[in-house]
C-alpha cells in the first residue's frame, strides 16, 4: 500500500516532466526563432546605420568642397579685372608680335659686332623705319630685349657677374638666343 501511491506519484511526475519538456522544447524553439529574427533586425539596423554614417560623411565632404569652392570663386572673382586687362593686353600684343619678333630676330642676327651708338642707329633708324614704311605692325616703343629676355634672367646674369650696363645685357640676350656663336662687341 505504501508503494502504490508512490508509483502513482512517479507516473504523475513523469507526465508532468514530459509536459514540461514539451513546453520547454516549444519555448526553446520560440527563443531560437526570436533570436534569428533579432539577428536579421540587428543586421538590417547595422546596414542602415552604416548607410546613414556614409551619407553623413559624404554630406560633410560635399559641404567642405562647397566651402572651398565658394572661397576659390570669391578669390578668383577679385582677379576678374586683372584677367580682363590681361586679355585686352594680350589682344594688343598679338597685333604687334610680328614686328616685335622680326625686330628681335634682326637684332640678334645683325647688331652684335657694333657698339651701343651703332646698335641704336641700326635698330631705330634702319629697322624701325623700314617696318613703319612697310606697315609691319610693331609696338609703339620697340625694344628687342622685351622679346629676347626678362628681368629675372637679367638679374641672374648680373648675379653671375655680367655687368649691369645696357650693352652687356644686350650681349647676354644675343648669346642666349643664338644657335651659333655670335660675333659681339664687349664694352
Amino acid at each position: 500500500m505504501s508503494v502504490e501511491p508512490k508509483k502513482l506519484a512517479v507516473a504523475e511526475a513523469k507526465e508532468t516532466l514530459a509536459a514540461a519538456n514539451v513546453k520547454k522544447a516549444e519555448v526553446d524553439a520560440l527563443v531560437a526563432d526570436l533570436n534569428a529574427k533579432l539577428q536579421v533586425l540587428l543586421d538590417a539596423f547595422d546596414k542602415v546605420m552604416k548607410e546613414r554614417n556614409d551619407a553623413v560623411a559624404a554630406a560633410e565632404k560635399c559641404e567642405r568642397k562647397m566651402s572651398l569652392a565658394q572661397r576659390l570663386v570669391g578669390a578668383l572673382g577679385s582677379e576678374l579685372d586683372r584677367w580682363t586687362q590681361s586679355i585686352i593686353d594680350l589682344g594688343e600684343y598679338l597685333k604687334v608680335i610680328i614686328g616685335d619678333v622680326l625686330l628681335a630676330s634682326a637684332f640678334v642676327s645683325y647688331v652684335g659686332p657694333f657698339n651701343k651708338r651703332f646698335r641704336d642707329m641700326i635698330v631705330y633708324d634702319n629697322f624701325v623705319d623700314f617696318f613703319k614704311t612697310n606697315n609691319i605692325p610693331m609696338s609703339d616703343t620697340p625694344n628687342p630685349l622685351v622679346i629676347l629676355t626678362d628681368e629675372a634672367k637679367i638679374a641672374g646674369w648680373n648675379t653671375f657677374g655680367l655687368p649691369p650696363d645696357q650693352v652687356s645685357t644686350e650681349n647676354g640676350a644675343i648669346l642666349t638666343n643664338s644657335d651659333r656663336y655670335s660675333l659681339i662687341i664687349d664694352p
